[in-house]
């Protein structure tokens, strides 16, 4: 889906009331000036930043800047949502114009309606479905000590693994969206909480590609047009095998996902082959063992028969299908229709 975007809408008007920012030279002779961003407000009172650029020589602006996540704006959560970004700015354009009282020409319309002009940045990300929450973060930790880019290795910051976070060109970045969602930044709007996006997420490794203006140059993807559903997810892809992830990860296994945290250790060590009795008190062998046996395990028993499948490559992970918008999202109105069918 698409997550954020910076754009410049073609849209001659009187520039919007924000206030100016202007920078003063040592002399007291001005440097530069450049006007004040204003927060547009969205769905739920999410909100985007815009302002009027450009000028035509008569006092009118040639542009609308917009910077923000239009999946956020358009329907109050980015959970999941669009690939079509041509769609989602035209949606935007039209609630933008009708909140600050703009008035396009059938022309402007018409090219905005196409993505006929300039795209700056633009972040796409995928949602991956791991057997647990668990297993996200261990597959964000591995990753920070087992992978690598031509960027080098990865930093992490507030459980967020990035590769490339300086670039001026592309980067991406790894965190478990069920954690996100419980801060302040991105917590879902007080309408659409406990409407069952809290428990899809809570296995959710969200993977975001972030394409800068130098490599979107590069890729000659100048404009918003440039950037279909198709061109959108063969990107996200090239980009993700761009990430070396030759060493394995150890997956939570289906038997331990149903079973009591306290069982969990022993139960891991007996599939690795230990002798429980003599790592664990005689008491806590006899009373796990009869617990296990609720789960159909004997560790009186040799693990032959355990299979070895959770312990994967890391990439194997990653080259799995992403997590399809759930049904009921459609059904409880939480994904946005678009106002223009488009045929990207």
């Amino acid at each position: 889906m698409i997550d954020w975007s910076l754009v410049q809408f073609p849209l001659l008007h009187a520039p919007l009331s924000s206030g100016v920012l202007v920078s003063v030279n040592a002399d007291g002779t001005e440097d530069w000036r450049s006007p004040k961003r204003v927060q547009a407000t969205g769905s739920f009172e999410k909100s985007i930043s815009v302002k009027s650029i450009g000028g035509d020589g008569s006092g009118n602006a040639t542009h609308l800047w917009m910077n923000g996540n239009p999946s956020k704006f358009l329907q109050g959560h980015n959970v999941f949502g669009s690939d079509d970004l041509t769609s989602l700015l035209y949606d935007v354009f039209l609630k933008l114009v009708n909140q600050f009282g703009l008035k396009p020409t059938p022309e402007e319309l018409e090219r905005i309606r196409v993505g006929d002009y300039e795209l700056t940045m633009v972040d796409i990300n995928y949602s991956f479905l791991l057997p647990s929450r668990g297993d996200v973060l261990a597959f964000i930790r591995a990753l920070e000590f087992k992978a690598k880019t031509r960027h080098g290795k990865p930093s992490t910051k507030g459980g967020t693994l990035y590769f490339g976070k300086t670039s001026e060109y592309w980067a991406m970045k790894f965190y478990c969206k069920a954690e996100e969602i419980q801060t302040t930044r991105g917590k879902l709007p007080v309408e659409i909480q406990n409407k069952g996006i809290e428990k899809w997420v809570d296995n959710i490794l969200r993977v975001e590609l972030r394409l800068l203006s130098k490599q979107l140059k590069r890729l000659n993807i100048l404009k918003v047009k440039d950037l279909n559903k198709l061109i959108t997810k063969q990107l996200f892809n090239e980009y993700l095998r761009k990430i070396d992830m030759t060493d394995q990860i150890k997956l939570t296994d289906e038997v331990m996902l149903n079973m009591p945290n306290k069982l969990r250790s022993t139960y891991t060590l007996w599939t690795e082959g230990h002798d429980l009795r003599s790592m664990i008190s005689k008491s806590a062998y006899y009373r796990h063992r009869k617990e296990l046996k609720e789960f159909g395990i004997n560790i009186d028993l040799r693990p032959e028969s355990i299979k070895k499948s959770n312990v994967i490559p890391l990439v194997r992970i990653l080259e799995a299908q992403p997590a399809e918008v759930p049904h009921w999202a459609f059904e409880q109105g939480l994904v946005h229709h678009s106002a223009a069918l488009i045929n990207s």
